[in-house]
């Protein structure tokens, strides 16, 4: 594994620091992770894709990991422009990557192939929305919990906000499934300001009215029980997407990949296949 930093020039504002994890040999993956989470927080899907053949990408969102952690407000499109120099400085410039996204993770791939789309030969969509107006919020609880847990440390908070990441009966039959989860996240918490500049980016995030622009082949995946970003965003992303493909993972959350670890390995596989077909601009490490 190697650790990598890259200074990305913004318009008006200091150049910022991304930080990235590369891994492995073949066609490169890019896995872009949630709201406040740093890209190591996986939990064993890069491990799985790099015994499948693929080369895999973990950057650390602005706000996380080892990257740079400015106050808010993040801009979705900033963001996304993270993830695509991230992808130029792993290519040279040359061929695309297959760009997983999950949750905030989600939002921001959709930037990427939206305004880099010669960066992304295939896209995957996890938990994930389109935005406001098209797209379905949660309930204000489970909003409420979801903004408390950036600032709330306390394992009582991160307890509310774990049962509603995943289903009841996962978290009934494992009962330590955030045990790893919590123990890496509490080694390098993401502080407050970087949290809310995210939470503020996701607020922002509107792709709806421009998701037909997609060209790649896209898999739409999402727990059918989601309670953090409901399942109908995942089926309306999958109408508005022209080559996208739905999968719904039964009796899951929010967290599916932790859930049914093997549910995004075989997007990844069904979507090789796909780009391949199409003749896609697949970058190989």
């Amino acid at each position: 594994m190697s650790r990598f930093v890259i200074e990305r020039a913004q318009p008006l504002r200091a150049p910022i620091r991304i930080a990235y994890e590369r891994r492995g040999s073949g066609p490169l993956v890019v896995l872009i992770q949630g709201l406040g989470l740093p890209g190591r927080m996986w939990m064993g899907l890069p491990e799985g894709l790099l015994g499948m053949g693929y080369s895999v990408v973990t950057p650390d969102n602005r706000g996380t990991g080892g990257s740079d952690k400015p106050g808010p407000p993040y801009r979705m499109a900033a963001l996304g422009d993270d993830i695509a120099a991230v992808i130029a400085d792993v290519t040279g410039g040359r061929g695309a990557a297959l760009v997983v996204g999950i949750s905030l993770g989600g939002m921001i791939a959709q930037h990427v192939a939206l305004r880099h789309p010669e960066l992304v030969c295939g896209l995957i969509l996890a938990s994930t929305t389109c935005g406001l107006p098209r797209g379905k919020l949660p309930r204000f609880e489970v909003l409420w919990q979801l903004v408390r847990s950036g600032f709330d440390s306390s394992a009582a908070a991160r307890a509310m906000i774990q049962r509603r990441l995943a289903h009841p009966d996962t978290l009934r039959a494992q009962p330590s499934l955030f045990a790893r989860w919590s123990k890496e996240l509490a080694s390098a918490p993401t502080p407050p300001r970087a949290f809310i500049g995210q939470m503020t980016a996701a607020l922002g995030h509107n792709t709806g009215f421009r998701l037909r622009r997609i060209a790649c082949p896209t898999e739409v995946l999402t727990g059918d029980t989601d309670e953090i970003v409901p399942a109908a965003n995942s089926q309306l992303l999958a109408r508005l997407i022209p080559d996208a493909e739905l999968t719904v993972v039964p009796r899951t959350g929010h967290v599916f990949p932790m859930e049914e670890p093997l549910a995004l390995p075989r997007a990844v596989q069904r979507l090789d296949a796909r780009v391949r077909e199409g003749g896609g601009r697949w970058a190989v490490l």
